[in-house]
């Protein structure tokens, strides 16, 4: 098992400068990264404003493993909005060897069922070119649509030799579900994790039983309304049993790398990325 980090940690420092930001994720003891490939200030991916050869000799010189790209559509947008062939080309060029779609705006049975078609569709198109395809949830895909969820229809629906999953274990706990008997249950779609921690303050952390009308929430407006910016925290300072949950990782033995994603909002980003390093490095 191997650590790493979401770039999405940093997104903003990314926006302002993306190399000085990948110099300091490298100085801190980082080796493995996960992409973020758009600028959210300004709506461009960063090969729009550098060249693929450029980004490359630069992770190859500050000794950065891009093993991995999230890549999504913003709200209201189809998942096929996007120009796979463009973006499975360029995380190839880069080196890396999955690209994983972050999140889709599910609410039902139909849409979801929908989504599993398309993320086939895109699986099939990474695997032809050598890459690997994941779905990472979110807290919202484990509403329950009569006796299953919608994450479990994500899975019974798309195909293990095309579409593998990218648990994020605190957003399954936000959804109600116990993450690392997902992990368990998933098996060999199943080998990258993301990490990150829950404040103390969060109760209950099942977002949906925390209010009658959870369920029937617009999906956005179960982030803007029951999510806080202090929720997450750095690691090791909230929630998460770290000893149980890496002794059960390694125990599973499925999971290749278990990527720091530093969602909380207070105090300097690269402090927390840094701390957070450290905590992984006690456990993985």
């Amino acid at each position: 098992m191997k650590i790493g980090l979401n770039l999405f940690s940093v997104f903003r420092e990314l926006n302002d400068d993306y190399f000085g930001t990948l110099e300091k994720v490298a100085a801190m003891g980082y080796k493995n990264i996960e992409l973020l490939t758009v600028n959210f200030s300004t709506g461009l991916r960063y090969t729009e404003t550098y060249t693929l050869p450029v980004i490359k000799k630069r992770l190859v010189e500050l000794g950065l493993n891009a093993f991995s790209a999230h890549e999504g559509v913003p709200p209201g947008k189809s998942i096929m909005d996007n120009d796979w062939d463009r973006i499975i080309e360029e995380n190839a060029e880069l080196g890396c060897s999955s690209v994983v779609f972050p999140m889709a705006f599910i609410a039902g049975r139909e849409d979801t069922l929908h989504t599993a078609e398309q993320l086939n569709i895109i699986g099939e198109k990474c695997k032809d070119v050598g890459l690997s395809f994941y779905y990472h949830n979110h807290a919202h895909e484990f509403r329950r649509i009569g006796e299953t969820s919608l994450f479990e229809l994500l899975v019974e629906n798309t195909d293990p030799a095309h579409v593998k999953f990218e648990v994020d274990l605190v957003w399954v706990m936000r959804g109600g579900y116990d993450p690392l008997a997902l992990v368990e249950k998933l098996g060999n779609r199943c080998d990258m994790i993301h990490q990150k921690d829950l404040s103390k303050a969060v109760n209950p952390v099942n977002i949906f039983t925390s209010s009658p009308q959870g369920y029937n929430l617009d999906t956005m407006k179960i982030y803007t309304e029951f999510v806080k910016p202090n929720d997450f925290v750095n690691l090791g300072t909230g929630i998460v049993n770290f000893q149980e949950t890496y002794q059960k990782l390694h125990q599973l033995g499925s999971i290749r790398y278990a990527i720091v994603e530093n969602e909380g909002q207070l105090g300097n980003k690269f402090t927390s990325i840094e701390s957070d390093l450290k905590v992984m490095e006690k456990y993985v």
